[in-house]
């Protein structure tokens, strides 16, 4: 049976983004399948510059235009007159100041799902700011958290940027599948501060009465082992409870009523903590880790990004590809996050130079060699000729 193609196969994206959380979101669409067509200003997207560009941009398509020219607006509103999905995350107003905004692009397209992606909404008393990522982590509390019982901490995996992407590929695909149902597309929107709150769905919660969770639990908690290792122990439930106190060799604990449930155990961790804290550190982490393995109980050792690529479950799931990248030579980087049973997946592809399709691109629109020679001369489009 010959494979069946990816589940966005034949979807044509504009993405007009830049930065991280507009930008994942279009490569999530190019994981699935989609030609997801970069449309980036002659100066490159701002964060052309960060390492961090090419696990944001791989598997699209790469032009380089100035939209303040007419004839560059010309460009992109030929892309989305044949585009399924057009995607900005430019502060609000800014695309609609520029000609590409939801309704001069829709009055050319009615199925095209537009999709805006912006720091606190496109409306609102904070819609003008400017916003990223470590200011919705300290709007939101969620440095506080970091930091548990001390200082606030910027958690520098960018969260709220990486879970607003998800969120705005989520809202494309349910448009996508509302367009199958009525033939017209619409416009979604969501932002970091709609990402910062979801992200702490949990947390939200809030009544009368509710018990504080907020505070040290020696059984969910990093511990240091007698080598200087780290280790995470992550006894969730009672059952995960009654196994550590075997393996530790420490039964009594299990029917100690200070330790009978998760909350008794935060309310007195003044008395557990230091038993578990003393037990870690007189051995190497190899030996807890192997014990609690044995034992089926959670625990993780603290590692490097680097040494959890080379993980061979890491492998086993290929979620780490390979290229050559004419810029940086050979590149590493993730691999295709999804898993189908019916539907086949393919290799999005390295990330792109700057203009490196700009040319191929414009001849599918219509642009004759000499057309496409005449913009770059006037500095319209970049990229290399081909």
């Amino acid at each position: 049976m010959p494979p069946t193609p990816p589940p966005l196969d034949g979807i044509r994206v504009v993405d007009l983004t830049g930065y991280i959380a507009g930008s994942y979101a279009a490569m999530m669409l190019a994981d699935l399948g989609a030609d997801v067509v970069k449309v980036e200003p002659l100066e490159g997207d701002a964060f052309r510059e960060l390492p961090g560009f090419f696990g944001w941009n791989r598997g699209k398509r790469s032009i380089a235009v100035n939209l303040k020219a007419p004839e560059g607006r010309e460009i992109v509103e030929r892309l989305a007159a044949r585009a399924d999905v057009a995607m900005e995350n430019m502060r609000p107003g800014v695309a609609d100041r520029l000609g590409v905004g939801w309704e001069a692009l829709a009055a050319l397209n009615p199925r095209l799902v537009y999709c805006s992606v912006t720091a606190f909404g496109s409306t609102g008393p904070y819609a003008d700011r400017p916003g990223f990522d470590p200011l919705l982590q300290a709007l939101s509390g969620a440095m506080i958290v970091q930091g548990f019982l001390g200082p606030p901490q910027y958690i520098r995996v960018a969260v709220t940027d990486y879970y607003t992407a998800a969120l705005a590929a989520q809202a494309i695909l349910a448009a996508l599948f509302v367009r199958e149902r009525t033939g017209r597309g619409q416009r979604v929107e969501t932002s970091l501060l709609h990402a910062s709150l979801a992200l702490q769905s949990g947390n939200t919660v809030q009544y009368a009465g509710k018990p504080t969770v907020f505070r040290e639990n020696p059984t969910y908690r990093l511990y240091e082992a007698g080598d200087g290792e780290w280790f995470f122990l992550a006894c969730g439930n009672q059952t995960f409870w009654v196994k550590l106190c075997a393996a530790l060799g420490l039964e009594p604990l299990a029917d100690d009523p200070r330790f009978a449930s998760w909350l008794l155990r935060l309310d007195n961790s003044r008395d557990l903590l230091p038993l578990l804290e003393a037990t870690f550190k007189s051995r190497p982490r190899a030996h807890w880790l192997a014990l609690l393995a044995e034992h089926d109980i959670p625990a993780a050792p603290v590692q490097p990004l680097p040494a959890f690529m080379d993980d061979p479950a890491v492998r086993h799931h290929d979620l780490v590809r390979e290229y050559d990248h004419p810029e940086v030579g050979r590149l590493s980087m993730l691999g295709q996050p999804l898993v189908f049973s019916e539907t086949g997946t393919r290799d999005p592809g390295p990330p792109p130079t700057l203009g490196q399709h700009t040319d191929g691109v414009l001849r599918e629109l219509g642009y004759a060699t000499d057309a496409i020679a005449a913009l770059r001369a006037g500095g319209v489009v970049k990229g290399p000729v081909t």
